[in-house]
Order: C-alpha cells, then sequence, then structure tokens
C-alpha cells in the first residue's frame, strides 16, 4: 500500500493528501482563499517541493506522526497499542471495550497510561473515549513517545466481532511527540476519521483536518483543509491501494503554501510507492507542478512556472530523489 497509509499516514496520515498538464477539475476552491504566504514555484527548487508533499502525504510526515510509530506493546500495555489500532483498521477486543483505566511500563523505558469511558461495555457507542498518555515511553525499536492522544467515538454502526462496520471518530492530540533515532517530532491539532469496512474486501479510510501542525527539529509545518480519502482492496495480493487528497502545506523548506490536490487517483501495490496518479501543486502566480507517478520507482514533474499553462519544464526523476531533496530542502 502507499507507504504509511495505515499509519496515519494521512495520509494519514498519513499526511497528510487537478488541473495542469495532466487533465482533471480544479479543486482549489476545496482549499479557501489562494492568496496567503504562497511558494515559488522555480525548476531548481520543484523537487523539494514535490518531496515535501510526497513526504506529508504518504512517507514519514503528518501520518506518521499521528501513528505514534511505535506505541509501547508490553504485558498490560497491549491493550494501549490495540486501542489506537482500533482507529487503524482493526477491531477492539472485548478485555480493552471492559477496561477503564490501566497504567503499564512500555518494553524498555516509561510508561503509558490508558483510560477507556465506555457508556455500554463491551460495545461502542457515540461519545466513548480512549485517552493514552505515554510518558518517555520506549517500546524498544529506537523510538520513545510522549504526550497525549484523546479519541472519541462520533459514530458506530456494525459488528467488531464480524469486523464489518462504519467507525467514526475524533482524534485529538496534546503535547505529543515521537522521538525516533534521536530526531523529536511534535504534533499538535484535532483530526477526523472514519473507518467503513461494511462491504468487504473493501476498507475505505477518510481522514479530515482543518489544521495539525507538526514540528521536527525547530522546523514547524502545517497541513490544512485536510481531506483524504483512502481505499483498500483486500482482495489483490498485496494489498491494492488508492489514494485522493486534498490539502495545503505551509513550510519554511519550501518558503511558503502550496496547495496540493489529486487530479488522477493514486494507486499503489503493497508496500510500493504510487505507481499511477498525479497530485497537482500550485503556488504564486498560478504556478504550478504536477507530480505523475510513471511507475512505482519514477516520476515526472511537469513545471509551470508562470502560470500561462504551458510548460516551462520537465523532470524525470524517483520518488527516493524528491523525498531525499526534501531533507536537503
Amino acid at each position: 500500500m502507499l507507504k504509511a497509509t495505515r499509519c496515519f499516514m494521512v495520509a494519514v496520515a498519513g499526511f497528510a493528501l487537478v488541473a495542469g498538464c495532466g487533465g482533471g477539475s480544479d479543486d482549489n476552491a476545496n482549499q479557501g482563499p489562494i492568496g496567503g504566504n504562497l511558494a515559488t514555484i522555480t525548476s531548481q527548487n520543484a523537487p523539494t517541493i514535490a518531496g515535501v508533499v510526497a513526504e506529508a502525504a504518504f512517507e514519514d510526515g503528518i501520518f506518521g506522526v499521528v501513528a505514534g510509530q511505535g506505541v509501547p506493546l508490553g504485558s498490560s500495555g497491549t491493550g494501549a497499542l490495540l486501542a489506537i489500532s482500533g482507529v487503524l483498521n482493526a477491531p477492539l477486543p472485548p478485555e480493552i471495550l471492559a477496561a477503564q483505566m490501566s497504567m503499564a511500563p512500555c518494553l524498555v523505558n516509561g510508561m503509558v497510561d490508558f483510560e477507556v469511558t465506555i457508556q455500554n461495555p463491551p460495545e461502542l457507542s457515540v461519545n466513548d473515549q480512549f485517552r493514552l498518555t505515554f510518558s518517555a515511553c520506549d517500546d524498544g525499536t529506537g523510538t520513545v513517545t510522549d504526550g497525549v492522544i484523546i479519541m472519541t467515538v462520533t459514530d458506530f454502526q456494525g459488528d467488531m466481532a464480524s469486523e464489518q462496520f462504519v467507525l467514526g471518530m475524533s482524534v485529538e492530540l496534546q503535547a505529543f511527540q515521537v522521538t525516533h533515532d534521536g530526531q523529536t517530532t511534535g504534533a499538535s491539532g484535532m483530526i477526523s476519521v472514519v473507518i467503513d469496512t461494511s462491504m468487504p474486501p473493501l476498507t475505505t479510510i477518510t481522514v479530515s483536518t482543518t489544521a495539525l501542525t507538526t514540528t521536527t527539529e525547530g522546523t514547524t509545518e502545517t497541513v490544512s483543509n485536510l481531506s483524504v480519502t483512502i481505499t483498500e482492496d483486500d482482495s489483490m495480493f498485496p494489498v491494492a491501494v488508492t489514494v485522493d487528497t486534498s490539502f495545503r502545506i505551509s513550510s519554511p523548506r519550501i518558503g511558503g503554501d502550496v496547495i496540493v490536490s489529486t487530479s488522477l487517483a493514486l494507486q499503489s501495490s503493497g508496500d510500493e510507492y504510487p505507481f499511477m496518479g498525479e497530485l497537482r501543486i500550485a503556488a504564486a502566480g498560478n504556478s504550478v507542478i504536477v507530480l505523475i507517478a510513471l511507475d512505482s520507482n519514477s516520476v515526472r514533474l511537469e513545471i509551470d512556472i508562470d502560470g500561462d499553462g504551458a510548460l516551462d519544464d520537465t523532470i524525470d526523476t524517483t520518488w527516493a530523489e524528491i523525498l531525499a531533496a526534501a531533507q536537503t530542502g
């Protein structure tokens, strides 16, 4: 599947995710006013901009942070992991639904507390809540988690036991941060999640947020007006994944904001990068980058620098290269 889609991880998330040369319709209306601190696109910075967008959408950006990257799994800490997994498309077992409060050591160091408020155990219902508090929680994989995740059920239909249900949740991050291999990323904000497994073998995950802010090593980035729909077909092997998304991302790495949408849904297989699909990246002066997936390794950037609708440059590169460019941008 798209990397980190189940980790949202907008995508999502996950982060996180068209008009232009590839065709399609203009989705800018979904992003609010086109003005603001929009970035300037050049041939030189186009790979960095594309990499930052790809990173936020499906690499280790927004969605990786929301996933916690390594929520602890200990003897009694299993419940905390499974509570999170309920948001990540896994049914919650009865022992978790019946729990009220528990404190558990993490695998290596630190603690995790989880408080469960269930109105009618062991069934889920609207307003049920899971509150997880991490304190220097080391899961043994080089990841340490701190802060609070509060998940509140906003909709529930179906049956967890049959794994056919519609589950809606709001996810609030409070002073939440993950340190992985010496790099710390924090996140704050509210996310809405809807998971629909009612029509197997299809699973649809919809993620949205008005604004989610992350800070990594002093660099603060914000994803706003995010909407992402991830559809997984488990009848295929590897799992076939389709993603439609739109969002605005503000990052000092690209010198401002860009507005992102899919003109052609991103498609991937297993853990590969997308082999098909297009992302439209709009910036200052109606300038545009259309990121086109050529295959699971290669991408093409079609660049309109002056916003006149004509191509000014084309760059053929790879997913790995644009993601590397994002790190040096």
